[in-house]
C-alpha cells in the first residue's frame, strides 16, 4: 500500500510538502494519478508561479508514526 506525498516551490516560497490524506492505494500507478491529481489542485489554487515539483510514493510499511497516534 501507498502513500502519495507532494513537495514543490513557488516563486518566494519555501518548500512545501503536502501529504495525500485519500490513501493508501494498492500500487504505484494509482498513487501516482493522485499525485498528479494534488498538483493539479495546487496550480489552480492561489500560489505563486510553482517552479518546481516533485511527487513521491512511500510505501506505509515505513511511513513514519504520527504522533499521537
Amino acid at each position: 500500500m501507498w502513500f502519495s506525498i507532494v513537495i514543490f516551490t513557488a516563486l518566494g516560497m519555501p518548500m512545501v510538502q503536502i501529504d495525500d490524506k485519500r490513501g493508501p492505494y494498492p500500487n504505484l500507478e494509482i498513487c501516482y494519478h493522485r499525485g498528479a491529481e494534488m498538483i493539479k489542485d495546487v496550480t489552480a489554487g492561489k500560489f505563486p508561479p510553482i517552479v518546481q515539483f516533485q511527487v513521491l510514493c512511500v510505501d506505509n510499511r515505513r511511513r513514519p508514526m504520527e504522533k499521537g497516534a
